[in-house]
């Protein structure tokens, strides 16, 4: 679900928020780096996206007009990430597997 970056209240609307929108609930504005989808806090160019980092403004929290901007959505990006997690997991089990069984065969 889409959230609000400052209080959590979800973004009802379809599609994204216009670069001047505020939460209905806290006033925060929400076309901001601090809601997008490829904001990274801890990375010393806190965005993942190569192409938006010109456009980069100075503070996480206030409005922009970045072109990159997409909503993040962060109950389908955890399941992304237990998805990726566990094809890894399987991925890593399948071959293991197999490389156990083709060296004791050799032996």
């Amino acid at each position: 679900m889409r959230k609000c970056h400052r209080c959590g209240e979800p973004w009802r609307e379809k599609g994204s928020p216009g670069t001047r929108e505020d939460c209905l609930k806290c006033g925060a504005a929400l076309h901001v780096c601090a809601n997008c989808r490829f904001y990274d806090a801890p990375s010393l160019e806190w965005c993942r996206e190569p192409m938006a980092r010109a456009e980069k403004p100075r503070v996480a929290d206030l409005y922009n007009i970045c072109t990159w901007f997409v909503f993040s959505d962060l109950d389908e990006e955890r399941f992304d990430a237990v998805k990726s997690k566990s094809a890894r997991m399987a991925l890593e089990a399948l071959f293991n597997s197999s490389g156990k069984r083709s060296g004791g065969a050799g032996q």
